[in-house]
């Protein structure tokens, strides 16, 4: 097996002329992800992971404010508090 990989090894750089790496210049991660994100296909999706950070932000802050409630002893004024 290692034979025949040792045999393929100048078949494959010579077929890319030598050279293992092109000359083109890579793009740094964040323009990498600004042409991902701004590709049509993705645009909605970017949309969901926006509102689903909000709605969990929501979520959070209002189970951290019913678990300061009920530390101070006040379990009953959580429904008070979640109607207004």
């Amino acid at each position: 097996m290692a034979n025949t990989a040792s045999a393929l090894l100048p078949l494959l750089l010579g077929a890319s002329g030598g050279q293992v790496t092109g000359d083109v210049e890579p793009y740094s991660p964040l323009e990498n992800l600004w042409l991902i994100v701004h590709k049509g296909d993705n645009i909605p999706i970017v949309m969901m992971v926006v509102i689903f950070g909000f709605f969990t932000y929501l979520a959070l802050r209002d189970a951290f404010k019913h678990d300061r409630l009920i530390k101070e002893g006040r379990k009953k004024d959580i429904l008070k508090a979640m109607q207004d």
